[in-house]
């Protein structure tokens, strides 16, 4: 996403943007404004890169139950092609 926002502004935008900053936060206080965009925007990859761990935490899980349903159906269904029938119980 940074990348976008560096590729889509030109030159004289970010003098713009610079300019505007120094107006609104004052010179004595952009850099302290700036480190704390940067601490903002860490901790939102953090917490985005979190969320994405848990989202394909729950996919594997998902993956995992998948799998193991499928080999207890196999050992209760004789499986060819598309028909599943009953696998013939023992009796003693």
């Amino acid at each position: 996403m940074l990348a976008f926002v560096f590729e889509s502004a030109g030159v004289g935008e970010w003098f713009v943007l610079l300019a505007v900053a120094l107006i609104v936060a004052g010179p004595d206080r952009l850099p302290a404004v700036a480190r704390r965009l940067g601490q903002y925007y860490a901790k939102f990859r953090r917490i985005a890169e979190g969320f994405r761990r848990q989202l394909f935490e729950i996919d594997a899980e998902f993956q995992r139950t998948a799998q193991d349903a499928e080999r207890n159906a196999r050992d209760v269904f004789v499986i060819e092609g598309n028909e599943a029938t009953a696998k013939p119980v023992l009796e003693a």
